[in-house]
């Protein structure tokens, strides 16, 4: 029983998830840009200095997949690269104006989705399920690092 019920509430956060995705890919469909990218902009948006390995960790991808998506959003002239000031081997990545646009479409983009999505809940129930994710979230990472532990024991690492 309590098997079940823990099966039904992992499947309904993934369902959610799902339906997250699905309505923000419906959503920025025909802006030319691809979930990911608008997600990467807005990264770079809020942390201009920004390296290519802090956005692959924020987003939770690798580096190369960071410098191919970069690649994407330069050629279509959402950001553009430049010289660091004091180190000419570093490139700075800037947001063009072309690229603030989408980043403001963005927020707009969200913040609708969000509405959506959390219709109908009170601000008590918000904060409740808040606390209920961020609840999952530690659990979850604390389950990750003791796995982690084990398989540097056994040499999995």
């Amino acid at each position: 029983m309590q098997g079940d019920l823990q099966y039904e509430i992992i499947h309904l956060f993934r369902c959610t998830d799902h339906v997250l995705k699905r309505a923000i890919g419906k959503k920025v469909e025909g802006t030319g840009l691809y979930r990911s990218q608008h997600r990467l902009l807005m990264i770079l948006g809020s942390h201009p200095d920004c390296s290519q390995s802090a956005i692959a960790e924020k987003m939770e991808i690798s580096p190369p997949a960071v410098a191919v998506a970069l690649k994407k959003l330069e050629k279509g002239g959402y950001i553009s690269r430049q010289c660091h000031m004091q180190d000419n081997r570093v490139n700075e990545i800037v947001v063009t104006e072309k690229g603030q646009k989408a980043i403001d479409e963005s927020i707009l983009c969200f913040q609708e989705i969000n509405a959506a999505i959390l219709e109908g809940f009170s601000p008590e129930e918000m904060e409740q399920l808040k606390g209920f994710l961020e609840r999952m979230i530690a659990n979850g990472e604390r389950y990750y690092q003791s796995a982690q532990k084990a398989a540097q024991k056994r040499g999995d690492l």
